[in-house]
């Protein structure tokens, strides 16, 4: 049997997979194969892993177009532990594998008052997922993962988990087809956003004034942060999930560009 490559159903999730790997190519300061074979072996093991999502088997593998796709990851990934002994990568392959069963499992109990394919759970567990092609890039481009690598991973993995869950609360608004006429009912539903957001303005203060974090980083994370304390607003209206997702993805790249400039250019 035939199976037709799906490109993965999650559009969002190129960005959550690419812009954390540009941030770590900036960061690192230096483009050279073992960074370019860490892109390429995340590409093919994504595109397979989403078209077999999409299929509901990993019986896709048995298409030649999903076993070469699946193939060029396992050596390029292969070629970096093995000849080029980035060995601390084995660490992150395992740390994938666990975390994909585990977003497989939790996958399986979406919302289905609210007609949700998938969790909030699992959406985050994807979003840790994706962002950790941050260590692989800092691993493979300096043969460990040091403080800067893990900070950087870190950052990515707060911003991207804060976007997944405003878009997933501004969805639900929109299909719980029923008036926010009051600021307590918007509160009510929203707070989980609210309260993330609010964790991570602490989180950032409290690193800023132990000097873990320049001042500037604060800026990276201000549109967003400005966007969901705006979702109180938003409960309700009518969008084009379109024009959300591009609005992301112009968020994160403002994200990933003031990120950079803070963690590089500042002393």
């Amino acid at each position: 049997m035939r199976y037709p490559l799906r490109m993965p159903a999650e559009h969002g999730a190129w960005g959550i997979l690419l812009v954390p790997y540009l941030t770590a190519v900036f960061m690192v300061g230096t483009t050279n194969l073992s960074i370019l074979l860490v892109l390429l072996a995340a590409v093919s093991l994504f595109l397979v892993r989403g078209s077999a999502d999409a299929h509901g088997t990993w019986r896709v593998l048995a298409d030649p177009r999903h076993l070469l796709l699946f193939g060029i990851g396992i050596l390029t990934g292969g070629w970096l532990i093995f000849v080029e002994r980035r060995h601390t990568l084995l660490v992150l392959l395992a740390a994938v594998c666990v975390l994909y069963v585990l977003q497989k499992t939790l996958a399986r109990h979406p919302n289905r008052e609210i007609h949700e394919k998938r969790s909030l759970a699992a959406e985050l567990v994807g979003v840790v997922l994706l962002t950790l092609v941050v260590p692989a890039t800092w691993i493979a481009a300096r043969g460990n993962l040091d403080r800067l690598g893990l900070q950087l991973w870190l950052l990515n993995l707060l911003f991207f988990a804060g976007g997944v869950i405003y878009v997933k609360y501004r969805v639900r608004g929109l299909l719980a087809h029923r008036p926010f006429p009051s600021w307590f009912e918007r509160m009510r539903f929203a707070w989980p956003v609210i309260a993330y957001h609010l964790l991570l303005v602490a989180f950032l203060v409290a690193a800023i004034a132990r000097e873990a974090l320049p001042t500037l980083t604060v800026l990276a994370f201000t549109p967003g942060m400005l966007r969901a304390f705006g979702l109180v607003w938003q409960l309700g209206k009518r969008f084009p999930i379109r024009r959300l997702g591009w609005s992301e993805v112009a968020q994160a790249i403002v994200f990933a560009a003031l990120l950079v400039l803070s963690l590089k250019f500042t002393p």
